[in-house]
C-alpha cells in the first residue's frame, strides 16, 4: 500500500489510552488495538433490553380503577365501575347490528333509561335534554375502493347537557352502540359508550355551570360505515352549533387510548389536551399514519370532519387487537384501568374544552397544524408547523457546525484535507444505506425461509419471535457491514478505530439530518423523530469536542449512551406502539398481504434506525468475533425451536393471550342471469374470505371438509366482484378467496331485484330499478365499454367510481335500513354512444342476513363448530344476483 505523506493518519503511541482527535499523533506508526472490551459491548446490549423491557412495562401502565365505593371521597371523579357495570348491561345484549331488534330497540331503550336515570339526579345549575333521531340519506365514501352509501332509518341516542347560560356552542362527544357480525363489542365501542355514560353523570351532578353545552352523540350505525354521524352532523337539530368534537374508538380491546387524530388546523384543540388530560398518549406520528390508509380502517372522525367541516380529536384502544372485530370482543378484556384512564382523559378534555373560550370564537383560532407526541407517557411535547420549522432548521445548522467542528479538527491535527474527509464521510453514508438495504434483504431472505418451510407469522401470538428472528439478523448484517468496509475501504488511511468511528458517527448524523431537511420541505409532521435523533448526535459531537475530548473507555462510552439514550428510549416506545397496531392487522389484512415479508421489512427497517448511534460501536470493540458468536448462536437457536416446537404455532385461544386465527364464511347462492334474463349458472355453498396468508387450510384436520375449498379465480374475470356476495368493496384487499361447494341456504327475506323503466334520454338511457331483500343489500353496477354512467338520483348526483374490472370502470353502492322495510329505489343515467347496440351494464346485486333469523341454518352452525378454539369465525348468509342489461 502506498502512503502518501499528507494523508498519513498517525498511531497513538498510548495503545490503552487512544487520544482524543486533538492530540499529537504526527510521530506514531505502532499498531492499532481496538480499546472497548467485549464486555463492555454486551454490557451496551443488555442495556438496550433493559431499555426494551422497561418500555413495554411502561406502555402497559395503567391507573387504578375506582369503585363505587370510592366514590364518597372522590365526588368529581370518574368511577370506572360504574362503567363497567353499563358496559356489561350492553354487552350482555350480543352482537348489536344496525338493523336488528337488539340494535335498535334493546340497545335503544338501554340507553334511554341510563340518561333518564342520570337526568332524574342532575344538578339544578345544568339543562339536559334526550333526543331519539332518525335518519336517512347518502354520501360517497372514498374508503378501501370506494363506494356510496346509503341508509334509512337509522338511529342516533343524542343528549345535550347545557345551562341557563344557553351557549349557541357545543362539544360533541361520540361513540357507537352497534357492532359488527357476531361480536359483543365490549371494546368496539360498548366501552366507549359506557364512558360517555359516565361522564354524562359526573357532569350534571357537578354544581359548576358549563360555558358551553356538551352534546353526547350515541350511535346506532358507525359499523355500516358511518351512517349514523352522517345523519346527526347533516341533519340534526343540534349540529349547526358543534365547534369541535371528541370520537371514541377502538381498534383493540384495553390498554390504553391513543389520540392517533387531531384537526384538521385549530391547534388549540391539541393544546388543550396536552394541558388537560392526566394521561397524554398522542402522535402525529400515528395520525400520518392512519391517514396514509396503510390501516384498513376508518372512524366518525372522517365524517364529522368531511360533511360537518369540524376540528376535532380521534381517539382509539389500540392494544390487543386480536379480539377486535370478533367473538372474543367482551368485557373480560377491559380491565378498569382501561376505562378508569379513558375516562380520567376524556372528562379533564371535555371540561377544559366547554369551559374554554375559544369554541366561542372558533375560526379566530382555524389557523395551523401542529407537531406533538408524548414522551412515555408523562406528557405531551407540542409546537406550531412554523415553530418546528424554526426548530428543525436550527438544528440542521447545529448539525452541519458540529461536522464542520470536526473537519477542522481532522485537518489541524490529522492531516486530513476536506476534501479526503468529505469523501470518506460520503464513502460511510453510502456504505450505511447499504447496510440498511443488507439488513432488510436479509429480513426478506429469512421470510422467504419461514414461508417455503410453512412457519410463517409464528410472531403473531408470540410477538417476542419478532426479536430473534428479524431484529437480531438485522443488528448482524448492519454491523457487518460497517465492520467490512471500514476494514477494506478504508485501508488507503492508517485511522485509528477512533476517527474511524467518528467518520461512521458522523455519517448517521448527516443521513438523519437530510432526513430532518427533507421533512422541513415536505410538511412531514412525524419529522420530530429525525430531529431528536439529529440534536442530541450533534449535542454529543460537541460535548466530545469541546468540553470531553479527552474522555476515553467507560466515561466516553457513557457519554455516548447518555446522548444517544434520550433518542432510543423515545423511538423504541413509538416502535412497540406501532408493533402492538400492526402485528394483530396482520390477522385480518387478507391472504394476499404477504404478511411475513411486511414484519419482516417494516421491523428491519424501523430497527436499523433504531439502532443508528449503536451500530459504529462495534469498531471499538477488541473481540468482536465473540459478539457475532453470540448473537448468530442466538438467531439460530430461535430458528431451529421455532421449526421443530410447537412454539412457532402462530395462533392461540388461551383466554389470557388470545391471537386467534380469523376466518369470514359466508353460506352463498349465486346467480348468474345472461342477456336473455334466464339463469346461465347457479352455485351453492361456502364462501371463504381468507383472512392471513395461512387460510384456509391450516384448520383442515378439524375441518375435513375444508380441504375441498377451491381457490376463487376465473369467476373474477367473468363476474363483477368475481361473482360473490362482498359486504363492502374489498376486492383489492381481500382478492384471494376460497369457494366451497355445499347446500343451498334458506332465505328468510326474499331478494329481488326490478327494472321499472327504461326511458330515452338526451345522449342516452334512463334505467330506473328497484331493489328489496333484508337490512343489508350492495349493488355492483360496470357499464360496458364505451358507455358511461353519468349520473343517478342519490343525493350524490354524480356517482363515484371504483376499481376497473376489465378495462371498465366499476361502481359500489352500500345500502341499510332499520327495523321498517325500505325497497331501494332510483334511476341511473348513461351516456350511451349512437352507435351502441346490446347491453350498456353488468348488474348485480348481493345481500346479507347478519343476524337472525335468516343468519344461519342448523347445518350451517354445525359446520361453524368444527373449527378449533383457537379461530374466530364471523359468519352469515349471503345472495349474490347478476345480470347482464
Amino acid at each position: 500500500m502506498s502512503k502518501n505523506p499528507t494523508s498519513l493518519r498517525k498511531r497513538p503511541k498510548d495503545l490503552k489510552a487512544p487520544q482524543p482527535l486533538s492530540s499529537d499523533r504526527k510521530n506514531d506508526k505502532s499498531k492499532v488495538i481496538r480499546p472497548m472490551q467485549t464486555a463492555h459491548f454486551i454490557a451496551v446490549l443488555g442495556l438496550m433490553l433493559l431499555v426494551f423491557a422497561a418500555v413495554i412495562v411502561i406502555e402497559k401502565q395503567l391507573p387504578t380503577g375506582l369503585k363505587i365505593s370510592d366514590e364518597a371521597k372522590n365526588p368529581d371523579r370518574f368511577i370506572a365501575e360504574r362503567a363497567y357495570n353499563i358496559l356489561k348491561k350492553l354487552t350482555k345484549i350480543g352482537p348489536r347490528i344496525a338493523g336488528s331488534n337488539a340494535n335498535e330497540v334493546t340497545a335503544v331503550e338501554l340507553l334511554k333509561s341510563e340518561v333518564q336515570e342520570i337526568i332524574k339526579k342532575t344538578n339544578q345549575n345544568h339543562v339536559i335534554e334526550l333526543d331519539i333521531q332518525k335518519a336517512s340519506g347518502d354520501f360517497h365514501l372514498e374508503f378501501l375502493d370506494g363506494m356510496t352509501n346509503v341508509y334509512r332509518d337509522v338511529q342516533n341516542v343524542v343528549v345535550k347537557v347545557g345551562s341557563k347560560i344557553k351557549s349557541p356552542h357545543s362539544l360533541l362527544i361520540n361513540c357507537h352502540f352497534d357492532t359488527v357480525v357476531d361480536s359483543p363489542g365490549g371494546s368496539d365501542d360498548g366501552a366507549g359508550c359506557a364512558v360517555m355514560l359516565e361522564i354524562l353523570r359526573v357532569l350534571s351532578k357537578s354544581p359548576k355551570i358549563l360555558r358551553h353545552n356538551i352534546i353526547f352523540l350515541f350511535n346506532g350505525g358507525e359499523e355500516n360505515f358511518m351512517p349514523a354521524s352522517h345523519g346527526f352532523i347533516t341533519q340534526h337539530k343540534w349540529a349547526k352549533e358543534v365547534r369541535t368534537f371528541i370520537n371514541l374508538e377502538a381498534c383493540g380491546a384495553g390498554g390504553r387510548e391513543v389520540l392517533f387524530q387531531a384537526g384538521p388546523n385549530h391547534p388549540w384543540i391539541l393544546e388543550t389536551y396536552s394541558e388537560e388530560v392526566p394521561y397524554p398518549y398522542a402522535s402525529s406520528l400515528a395520525q400520518e399514519i392512519f391517514q396514509s390508509g396503510v390501516i384498513p380502517g376508518d372512524t366518525d372522525y372522517r365524517i364529522f370532519r368531511d360533511f360537518g367541516n369540524v376540528s376535532g380529536l380521534d381517539f382509539a384502544w389500540s392494544a390487543n387487537g386480536y379480539v377486535y372485530h370478533t367473538k372474543f370482543d367482551t368485557i373480560d378484556h377491559i380491565p378498569l384501568g382501561s376505562l378508569q384512564r379513558t375516562g380520567d382523559n376524556i372528562l379533564a378534555l371535555a371540561k377544559g374544552m366547554a369551559q374554554g373560550h375559544q369554541l366561542s370564537e372558533v375560526d379566530k383560532y382555524r389557523a395551523g397544524n401542529l407537531v406533538f407526541f408524548d414522551f412515555l407517557g408523562a406528557f405531551v411535547v407540542r409546537w406550531p408547523m412554523i415553530v418546528a420549522d424554526l426548530i428543525n432548521l436550527s438544528t440542521v445548522i447545529f448539525s452541519l457546525f458540529s461536522i464542520h467542528e470536526n473537519i477542522q479538527s481532522a485537518k489541524k491535527n490529522e492531516d486530513l484535507t476536506t476534501r479526503q474527509y468529505f469523501r470518506k464521510l460520503s464513502g460511510c453514508m453510502s456504505i450505511i444505506i447499504a447496510s440498511w438495504i443488507a439488513s432488510i434483504i436479509a429480513a426478506i431472505m429469512i421470510a422467504v425461509c419461514l414461508t417455503g418451510l410453512g412457519r410463517t407469522m409464528s410472531w403473531y401470538a408470540r410477538p417476542l419471535w419478532i426479536f430473534f428472528l428479524y431484529v437480531i439478523p438485522t443488528l448482524v448484517v448492519s454491523m457487518a457491514v460497517i465492520l467490512l468496509h471500514s476494514k477494506y475501504y478504508q485501508n488507503d488511511l492508517e485511522l485509528s478505530p477512533w476517527t474511524m468511528f467518528q467518520f461512521y458517527y458522523d455519517a448517521y448524523q448527516l443521513i438523519w439530518t437530510i432526513f430532518l431537511l427533507f421533512g422541513v420541505l415536505v410538511r412531514v409532521r412525524s419529522s420530530f423523530i429525525a430531529l431528536i435523533w439529529v440534536f442530541f448526535a450533534s449535542l454529543g459531537n460537541f460535548l466530545k469536542s469541546r468540553l470531553f475530548g479527552k474522555w476515553r473507555d467507560s466515561k466516553w462510552l457513557l457519554l455516548h449512551i447518555g446522548v444517544a439514550g434520550l433518542p432510543f428510549v423515545q423511538c423504541f416506545y413509538l416502535i412497540i406502539g406501532a408493533l402492538y397496531l400492526f402485528i394483530p392487522i396482520m390477522g385480518r389484512a387478507g391472504a394476499g398481504s404477504h404478511a411475513e415479508f411486511l414484519i419482516a421489512i417494516m421491523v428491519s427497517t424501523l430497527f436499523t434506525l433504531l439502532f443508528s448511534f449503536a451500530v459504529p460501536l462495534i469498531l471499538l470493540v477488541k473481540g468482536v468475533e465473540r459478539i457475532f458468536s453470540l448473537l448468530t448462536g442466538l438467531f439460530l437457536l430461535s430458528v431451529a425451536l421455532l421449526i421443530l416446537t410447537p412454539l412457532g404455532f402462530p395462533y392461540s385461544g388461551e383466554p389470557s393471550s388470545l391471537a386467534p386465527q380469523r376466518f369470514m364464511i359466508a353460506h352463498s347462492k349465486r346467480t348468474f342471469h345472461d342477456v336473455s334474463g334466464a339463469i346461465a349458472n347457479e352455485k351453492t355453498g361456502y364462501w371463504i374470505v381468507d383472512m392471513d396468508i395461512n387460510s384456509p387450510h391450516t384448520v383442515d384436520r378439524h375441518v375435513p371438509e375444508m380441504a375441498a375449498a377451491e381457490l376463487v379465480d376465473e369467476d373474477c374475470k367473468n363476474y363483477l366482484y368475481c361473482g360473490l356476495p362482498y359486504l363492502v368493496p374489498v376486492l383489492t384487499m381481500l382478492w384471494k378467496t376460497h369457494w366451497l361447494p355445499g347446500p343451498a341456504p334458506e332465505l328468510r327475506v326474499p331478494v329481488t331485484m326490478n327494472v321499472l323503466s327504461r326511458e330515452p334520454i338526451k345522449d342516452g338511457l334512463r334505467i330506473t330499478v328497484e331493489i328489496d331483500g333484508p337490512t343489508h343489500i350492495d349493488v355492483m353496477i360496470s357499464p360496458v365499454l364505451g358507455v358511461t354512467l353519468t349520473e343517478w338520483n342519490l343525493n350524490s348526483k354524480t356517482p363515484l367510481a371504483g376499481p376497473r374490472w376489465n378495462g371498465r370502470d366499476t361502481y359500489f353502492i352500500y345500502y341499510a335500513y332499520g327495523l321498517k322495510r325500505v325497497p331501494l329505489r332510483f334511476y341511473m343515467d348513461f351516456k350511451v354512444p349512437v352507435t351502441h347496440s346490446g347491453p350498456i351494464m353488468d348488474f348485480a346485486v348481493s345481500s346479507q342476513f347478519l343476524f337472525e333469523p335468516g343468519k344461519s341454518t342448523k347445518q350451517f352452525r354445525d359446520f361453524v363448530s368444527k373449527f378449533p378454539s383457537w379461530t374466530a369465525v364471523s359468519y352469515w348468509t349471503a345472495t349474490y344476483e347478476s345480470w347482464i342489461i
